[in-house]
């Protein structure tokens, strides 16, 4: 998942490879601590880690901007709701 090697995962998160080999080969759980961690990492929500949906959508965390909600705030700022009303008509 995305293109990093169990070693590059563990030191991204401050783990070490075995640990992740193991979460990975489901022989251990991971800590809380880890579990946040490889999700913050990962960029993808709890829910598609443990596998409970097939979509790996994480909302963005407090005071972070989706990049398609930077577009619609940068719109709105530019051209006011008009522009924002275009540029959902073309998203359709």
């Amino acid at each position: 998942m995305r293109n990093l090697s169990q070693r590059e995962l563990a030191i991204r998160c401050g783990l070490s490879s075995n640990q992740v080999n193991r979460y990975e080969n489901e022989v251990i759980e991971p800590s809380i601590s880890a579990f946040q961690a490889i999700i913050r990492e990962l960029n993808v929500s709890a829910d598609y880690l443990l596998g409970l949906t097939p979509d790996d959508y994480r909302p963005p965390l407090s005071g972070e901007v989706d990049t398609s909600d930077q577009e619609l705030l940068d719109t709105f700022h530019r051209e006011g709701w008009r522009g924002v009303a275009h540029l959902s008509i073309e998203r359709m």
